[in-house]
């Protein structure tokens, strides 16, 4: 399975000491890894289909992009393959503007039906996976919710109804990382994501994560879906979860 990491900050920050922990910690995973952030508000997209460990070392480039990097949120993705070909352009994050935003997508899980879906808004080149659809559907979705919406909306609601609707149309394992460089959005309904804040083995950011434990030996706090909801959807700003609620 997939695994997924984001860093949100009160500043720009880099990640020399969590990222590649996380690829360590995601090294079984071996068809391709991406790193997403932002420069003066634009998405920014570094990614390859090649390994992002291979015995004894981390690959140069992951490691340069985890000292290098700043930005106020960092996301990042170490893919094992579910569906869409082995190639860089099928490595994650994905990038799409809408809203007058840069925005940056990263998914895991298995949601073979929501391939079918077809968007009239643009396509993400010629991609084909569950993921990249997914992206076009909650896209598409937000912005039918702005459309709809007699006064202007709160972008949670328009997320929280995007993926409800996602999860009656296409039923599926979903996990995701949403942002627009503002606000982080995290939503899951098939694994946890493990939250810290304030490490001082790692970034003193908010550090959140699929992989299981954590990334290191600190009170890192779980966030679950409950059983009786589809879902989990939380919005992030800085440092803080501001918003966290489940979807029925």
């Amino acid at each position: 399975m997939c695994e997924l990491f984001a860093l949100s900050a009160r500043r720009q920050y880099s990640a020399p000491k969590s990222l590649p922990v996380f690829a360590l910690q995601s090294r079984k995973n071996m068809d391709g890894w991406g790193i997403g952030y932002y420069r003066n508000s634009k998405a920014f997209i570094e990614k390859s289909a090649k390994q992002v460990y291979v015995p004894g070392n981390l690959h140069d480039s992951f490691q340069r992009l985890a000292r290098v990097v700043r930005s106020n949120i960092i996301i990042s993705h170490v893919r094992f393959r579910t569906s869409g070909p082995i190639d860089e352009c099928h490595a994650h994050p994905f990038a799409m503007h809408f809203l007058n935003y840069d925005w940056i997508f990263a998914h895991n899980g298995k949601a073979p039906s929501i391939e079918s879906y077809e968007t009239k808004n643009g396509m993400l080149r010629d991609l084909k996976s569950d993921s990249a659809r997914a992206f076009e559907f909650l896209r598409d979705h937000i912005l039918e919710f702005y459309e709809s919406s007699k006064k202007i909306p709160a972008l949670f609601d328009a997320l929280e109804w995007s993926t409800a609707k996602m999860l009656e149309e296409y039923p599926g394992k979903y996990n995701y990382f949403l942002t627009n460089g503002r606000v982080l959005f995290a939503f899951t309904n098939h694994r946890q994501f493990m939250v810290l804040t304030g490490s001082r083995e790692l970034e003193g950011a908010l550090l959140i994560t699929t992989v299981e434990k954590g990334l290191s030996k600190e009170n890192w706090r779980r966030l679950a879906r409950s059983t009786n909801s589809r879902g989990l959807l939380v919005a992030i700003s800085s440092t803080d979860i501001i918003f966290q609620k489940p979807i029925y």
